[in-house]
């Protein structure tokens, strides 16, 4: 993976070694130090004419980056990234995308280097700012990362997980005042977005650690004219909260905020104003979805094309047997679509490959959802997981013509492997941006 960027020497004016003769030869001279100079300032920062095909290039490298980026096809995503920058070096959108990759990656040098060549590009856009911030907070620089988070704040004060962000970072940097500066932004918050309940259960919990009553007894109320609706066990919580505030040690009620908290994580209203000011774990670093400097394509859809005509062809020997699944499987980066076909005993590629199938002792025919295509050890490749009547197995693939039984690696119980399925999907259950399986039964 590229780790550096491309940059161009500083081109310094020539000067002349000999006095001019003549006032005719001063501003000859000066215009051609002018050109020399101002070409060689442009080779780090150069821009495609919107009607040349270095321009269509930049475009369609642009979004299929984007597209990859956002479906986590690193591979791809990483090829088309990098050509952007290549046919439009000057364009700051393509270096924060690819910086979002690196970071989303954890390569936080490389990160770094794109996201730094993207402010010196845009150097007032709030984003690449908020990008950076979120670099340096990966990174445990927490000084860094404030400076970043204050800047993108101030160019845009409307942006509330940006002000959220700030305002964590100052609390987990810590320090004399922190508390009193984390209470100011979140103040800031509540003030563009009065209803926000993670931001008053916010104010609640760290106006309970400075011990500022009258702040925390407010917010308290505010919360509790929004409270009849809940459940009752979140009910029950936010009552031990009231109790905590009305009494004298208001570090007991921090404490009861937390327990609330996690107690309103079933309450939608509280999900939906927590997303306003956090993204999900793993989506805090967006990309660009248009270009910051570059003329935007204007879209038209093609006309119809009224000829086209599908021929059925063979596909690739799967094979004798009676089959009851046919699917394409994705090998992984960018090889061709793999025909698999299944039936209650095995599993056949188009690439020679045989799985067994957990059918159970009847051989009952997969569901469906019988065959999961998910990457579970981040190698890039397709990996599967077959549920059956039999249980379920997973299989590494080596090859696209080679995949291993892995399945007693999990540890799991033979109880859980070896029950009846109907199929099983890919979710990330505990939302920290690893993929998990779920199997029905």
């Amino acid at each position: 993976m590229p780790k550096s960027r491309n940059r161009h020497d500083e081109s310094t004016p020539l000067r002349s070694r000999e006095e001019p003769i003549g006032i005719r030869r001063v501003p000859l001279f000066l215009l051609a130090s002018l050109v020399i100079s101002c070409a060689g300032c442009d080779s780090g920062g150069r821009l495609p004419q919107t009607t040349s095909k270095e321009y269509s290039a930049v475009v369609s490298a642009f979004y299929a980056g984007l597209a990859a980026l956002q479906v986590g096809n690193d591979i791809y995503a990483e090829k088309k990234l990098a050509e952007v920058t290549q046919h439009a070096p000057g364009e700051p959108a393509g270096w924060a995308n690819w910086g979002v990759l690196a970071l989303r990656q954890r390569n936080f040098d490389a990160a770094a280097q794109r996201l730094g060549r993207a402010h010196e590009l845009a150097p007032r856009d709030d984003r690449i700012y908020y990008l950076l911030g979120i670099l340096e907070s990966n990174r445990g620089r927490s000084a860094q990362a404030i400076d970043n988070f204050r800047k993108a704040a101030d160019l845009n004060p409307s942006d509330l997980r940006t002000s959220y962000a700030l305002a964590q970072e100052i609390e987990r940097q810590g320090g004399q005042g922190s508390e009193e500066e984390f209470q100011q932004v979140i103040d800031k918050i509540i003030a563009k977005q009065p209803d926000n309940l993670a931001a008053l259960l916010e104010l609640c919990r760290i106006a309970a650690k400075r011990g500022d009553a009258v702040t925390l007894k407010s917010a308290v109320a505010r919360i509790a004219a929004r409270s009849s609706a809940w459940p009752p066990e979140v009910r029950e919580q936010f009552a031990a909260l009231e109790a905590a505030a009305a009494g004298t040690d208001l570090r007991a009620a921090a404490v009861r905020t937390t327990v609330l908290r996690n107690a309103l994580m079933r309450v939608p209203e509280y999900r939906q104003s927590y997303a306003t000011l956090k993204a999900p774990p793993g989506e805090d670093a967006q990309p660009f979805t248009r270009f910051l400097l570059l003329a935007s394509p204007v879209w038209k859809p093609a006309p119809a094309d009224m000829a086209i005509a599908f021929e059925p062809q063979p596909i690739a020997d799967t094979g004798d047997g009676r089959w009851s699944w046919i699917g394409a499987i994705e090998p992984g980066g960018e090889g061709a679509p793999i025909v698999a076909v299944a039936n209650g005993g095995e599993l056949r590629l188009s690439t020679k490959a045989t799985l067994p199938f957990p059918g159970g002792p009847i051989k009952v025919a997969p569901a469906p959802e019988g065959v999961l295509q998910l990457d579970f050890n981040y190698d890039f490749k397709t990996d599967l997981a077959l549920a059956g009547a039999g249980g379920v197995r997973l299989f590494r693939q080596d090859s696209p013509g080679a995949f291993a039984d892995v399945t007693t690696e999990t540890k799991l119980p033979t109880s859980v492997l070896d029950a009846r399925y109907t199929g099983a999907w890919a979710a990330d259950i505990e939302a920290d941006g690893d993929l998990d399986i779920v199997a029905r039964f």
